[in-house]
């Protein structure tokens, strides 16, 4: 099926989906031919639906593939007793053959049941009603009329079917968490509007997905593996560049072919690549994950420091780039005298100087950055157990709270603590201490949400003139909550519409403080 032409995405009603299964349930069915046919547009409808878009980009197949896999799942997880069998039969679905099959019923029966033509699949299934629910472990009622099945039963399962499919696009997780390529609508980002510094790591990861992880000298089977690019300064470059900010990325890259991915993946983003220290003869650093099935995971870092590592040298070269942008965002991916020296230069900028975002994740094992380090940074972006190097002197017990307003006390203005699909913001400013409630999602929160949060606080601070209200944390935290629900996707970082498109069905307003 080729590219469809489409404005917002909007799903289908049930009555227009009821109506395109009816004229699909003609002739041959619902079949992968049928679907990728051109000429058909009773299938546009099925396509349009975004969970067999989201089907599609998570699992690699085409759309027609994904809307057959979508209707199929529908009827074999919703769709229940002889509705299944009537659902299955007059789509020419085919989804119970095998069970037919190891029940007894004849392979002529069951070949009937898929066959090309509407009428032999409706005889053949009232001639074996009560075989195939108890091939099926369901108990038989008296089979219908031909007249009955094809006015009424027939009717009330894909009216059924549809309503299940509505259901799936406003409920499921899967429903509009769909990240839209830039050829399904031109106008998804604005012209950019802000330049965006970010000075972090780039690594390749190495990502094994399992259901259950093995005990010590075992070993246990993955689902999935991927390899790609990855590291919070790719990941936070690539974040801004989905929101339409003009980036660039400064890192130390290898010259192998895995550095060579890298970025050519950061070109095909957006994402402006002549900032980058290529490190010749050099092996690009590689992480690697183990990621469970809801999100959550475990890593182990190689970063090959030897060989690649940014260097104070290579900053203090691009020190005018640092200060001609707007905001400048630097991870603890680089060595912690890099980081320093970082943000001294960016506060070298006699006027307008950028807004600085910082990410102190991993944090460094021998030291803190200085107290005059903290000092240069206006937003710190930190999980809760990243913090614990910060505590006040004497504190025994780790608490976040007297440890973020220490850090506030060394002149780090607003610190934000994201966590739970929400965040806690303790700032220096009138605002205060405030939380943003948390947007649910059945996956946990992955790296990349932080990151997106990141990138999304720029934009906001950068559209608004570097102001920052209980508005701006919503929106920075809808965009980590949409990497969060996007998260099977191959690159779940948000664009402006999707971020927008989530807040609009929000249920959360908010009362800004008086004089905010």
């Amino acid at each position: 099926m080729g590219a469809l032409s489409h404005g917002e995405w909007e799903p289908p009603s049930a009555p227009i989906l009821t109506h395109a299964l009816e004229k699909i349930r003609a002739r041959d069915g619902l079949t992968l031919a049928r679907l990728q046919d051109d000429r058909s547009q009773a299938v546009v409808p099925l396509l349009r639906l975004n969970a067999s878009r989201r089907f599609a980009d998570v699992h690699k197949v085409d759309l027609s593939a994904a809307a057959h896999a979508v209707i199929c799942q529908c009827v074999l997880e919703t769709i229940d007793g002889t509705h299944r069998i009537v659902a299955d039969a007059i789509l020419a679905l085919g989804l119970f053959s095998a069970q037919y099959l190891a029940h007894g019923v004849d392979d002529r029966i069951v070949q009937a049941l898929h066959a090309g033509s509407l009428g032999i699949r409706r005889s053949t299934l009232l001639a074996n009603w009560a075989r195939l629910h108890d091939s099926l472990g369901l108990p038989a009622t008296e089979a219908p009329s031909d007249r009955t099945l094809r006015g009424t039963t027939e009717s009330e399962v894909l009216r059924e079917l549809a309503r299940q499919l509505i259901r799936r696009e406003v409920n499921s997780v899967g429903s509009r968490n769909v990240v839209a390529s830039p050829s399904d609508d031109a106008t998804a980002n604005p012209e950019p509007k802000g330049r965006v510094i970010v000075v972090g790591g780039a690594v390749m990861d190495a990502t094994f997905r399992t259901k259950s992880l093995p005990q010590s000298e075992t070993s246990s089977e993955a689902y999935g593996f991927d390899l790609s690019p990855g590291g919070k300064g790719v990941s936070q470059a690539v974040a801004a560049a989905r929101l339409g900010l003009e980036v660039s990325l400064i890192a130390a890259v290898a010259d192998d072919r895995f550095g060579q991915e890298i970025i050519h993946y950061l070109h095909d983003e957006g994402v402006n690549t002549s900032l980058l220290k290529i490190a010749r003869q050099a092996r690009t650093p590689f992480t690697g994950v183990i990621e469970m099935e809801l999100g959550d995971s475990i890593a182990v870092n190689w970063r090959n420091s030897t060989e690649i590592r940014l260097e104070i040298r290579d900053v203090e070269r691009l020190s005018q780039e640092l200060t001609d942008c707007d905001a400048v965002l630097v991870t603890f991916e680089i060595p912690r005298e890099t980081v320093q020296r970082t943000l001294e230069l960016v506060h070298t900028a006699d006027h307008d100087r950028p807004l600085v975002i910082v990410t102190p994740g991993q944090p460094y094992p021998e030291d803190d950055i200085s107290r005059h380090s903290l000092a240069h940074i206006d937003y710190m972006v930190a999980h809760a157990w990243e913090l614990g190097r910060y505590s006040p002197p004497g504190q025994e017990r780790f608490d976040p709270d007297p440890v973020a307003r220490h850090l506030l006390a060394y002149g780090v203005e607003t610190l934000c603590i994201p966590g739970n699909g929400g965040c806690t913001i303790y700032s220096d400013t009138d605002l205060q201490t405030f939380s943003v409630p948390s947007f649910p999602s059945i996956y946990k929160e992955s790296s990349a949400a932080r990151d997106a949060f990141c990138a999304a606080l720029a934009a906001q601070l950068i559209d608004n003139d570097g102001i920052f209200t209980e508005q701006q944390a919503m929106w920075a935290t809808a965009a980590m909550a949409c990497a969060t629900a996007d998260f099977p996707l191959s690159n779940s970082m948000p664009d402006r519409r999707r971020v927008e498109s989530l807040l609009s069905r929000s249920r959360f307003t908010l009362r800004p403080q008086p004089g905010n």
